[in-house]
């Protein structure tokens, strides 16, 4: 309706009619300067609304950020690093596979044998075979493993329809899954391309078998029998700390609590497993602790601070500061709080060296950090985790001091906690900000509607005006003219 009055407005001037105003100017321009100042003071709102739900966002990691890094004082396991070495890595290597189940101290091993799988070479009736497609038999044949070889049972029986050294490989192959066997051509010879079909077990005594096929005279494949191994397969022996250990594998993990080894080599020499005790790991969360502690405080003074036009993020939280103030509260708390688990005198952060420095931010003081660790390690631990893993923060029982303080947090940024509070009632307001914008924005159009029709009406009589006024000059002229 509007667009269609501007349009008329504009032909109106073109054909010099009316009063000659751009009315769609006009009414425009009044239009806004009735309701334009309300429309950019709810954008503001709008707009102040948004950047601070942005930095509420901001605010909310930082606050995950150093929860996180408390997480990692919460169990017992993770603030001792235990580490593996040998005494001769050509004979022996080891890896720890459970730092929960491993334990300082040193184990001596001696590798009597090592566990090998069997391995039989399978023949044409004795000789070689040419090539993996040549003809084998005239009609399908079946083989058998069993395994281990001796025990009673007829094994697995598998039906050979591809009568060529492929169609066996293949065969003892589809199976492997269940005999453990695995079959290839192999050439073992010196030169020339004859081969033999290799057939390898799975390591340990255990694990020996038997092959044997149906076919016989000249068609025989030969080679399988127990007896006719070509190489036959034994158990890994092994002396620990002088007793003596039989596996059916060279990589035993449960020879040394929490220890993978892998055994290399048969000596009769002795090789030393030494598992080591390291609190690297705990001085590494406290001082990630710590720098995300400052880290924190930084972002707060930025998030409330002076505002910047390249930075829509600096200072977008400054109309919040009693809100942030009261969060840096909170965690501030968190450094002086005592532990439910304390331990010989250690109940808080303090205890074990973590101060604040002036404007409130942490340092570590490594001397009185390392005299508490050396001294009283479990102390520690037991302040910090409550001497427990994976503790609920529901249990009944005591909680360690780092898992109090993550609950702290919690009731900071979790989904009840007091910014997310916030983020909501802002989110509220920004929508209501928006609804008034859109009947502001409609009002401004009916003003400029109301206007746009009233100065139409004026237009109307403004041209009657001078029709009426043309018409009496004509006559006027018309009357002069037959005087003259």
């Amino acid at each position: 309706m509007a667009a269609d009055a501007a349009i008329g407005s504009k032909i109106t001037q073109a054909l010099q009619a009316g009063s000659g105003v751009d009315i769609n100017e006009l009414s425009t321009s009044l239009a806004e300067a009735e309701s334009l100042p309300a429309i950019n003071a709810v954008t503001k709102k709008i707009e102040s609304s948004k950047v601070a739900l942005s930095g509420m966002g901001v605010l909310k990691a930082g606050v995950v950020k150093l929860k996180t890094s408390f997480e990692a004082l919460e169990d017992k396991d993770t603030l001792l690093t235990k580490s593996v070495s040998t005494s001769n890595e050509n004979r022996v290597t080891a890896i720890v596979g459970a730092q929960s189940t491993a334990s300082a101290g040193t184990t001596k091993l001696k590798v009597n044998s090592l566990a090998r799988p069997q391995q039989n070479t399978i023949t044409d009736d004795g000789a070689a075979f040419t090539s993996l497609a040549s003809s084998l038999a005239g009609s399908n044949f079946t083989i058998n493993l069993k395994v281990p070889h001796g025990t009673s049972g007829s094994g697995t029986t598998v039906n050979v329809t591809n009568l060529t050294p492929q169609g066996v490989i293949d065969a003892v192959n589809s199976v492997t899954t269940t005999t453990g066997v695995k079959a290839r051509a192999a050439n073992i010879l010196a030169s020339g391309t004859n081969f033999y079909i290799l057939l390898e077990g799975k390591t340990g005594a255990v694990n020996s078998f038997a092959f044997s096929s149906s076919l016989s005279g000249s068609s025989e494949l030969e080679g399988g029998a127990k007896n006719d191994a070509t190489l036959a397969a034994q158990d890994l022996l092994v002396e620990v700390n002088d007793q003596l250990f039989r596996r059916d594998n060279n990589s035993p993990s449960d020879l040394i609590d929490g220890v993978q080894l892998n055994l290399k080599v048969a000596s009769s020499n002795t090789t030393n497993i030494v598992v080591s005790e390291s609190t690297e790991s705990l001085k590494t969360a406290l001082d990630s602790v710590i720098a995300s502690y400052n880290d924190f405080l930084t972002l707060a003074d930025y998030l409330t601070g002076e505002a910047d036009e390249e930075d829509e993020l600096a200072g977008s939280l400054s109309k919040e500061k009693s809100n942030v103030n009261l969060v840096k509260t909170a965690l501030r708390g968190t450094i002086g709080q005592a532990s439910a688990t304390a331990s010989n005198g250690f109940s808080t952060l303090r205890d074990i060296g973590i101060s604040t420095k002036l404007g409130g931010k942490l340092s570590l003081n490594l001397t009185e950090y390392a005299a508490a660790v050396k001294t009283n390690f479990t102390d520690i631990r037991m302040m910090l985790t409550g001497d427990t893993n994976d503790q609920s923060a529901v249990s009944g029982l005591d909680h360690g001091l780092a898992l109090d303080i993550g609950i702290v947090m919690d009731a900071v940024a979790g989904d009840a906690g007091s910014i997310k509070q916030k983020e909501t009632s802002t989110t509220a307001a920004t929508v209501r900000y928006e609804a008034e914008l859109v009947k502001l924005n409609e009002r401004l159009e009916g003003i400029k509607t109301r206007y746009m029709k009233q100065f139409a009406a004026m237009e109307t009589l403004v041209q009657r005006s001078k029709n009426t006024g043309e018409y009496l000059t004509s006559q006027f002229e018309a009357m002069q003219n037959s005087n003259n």
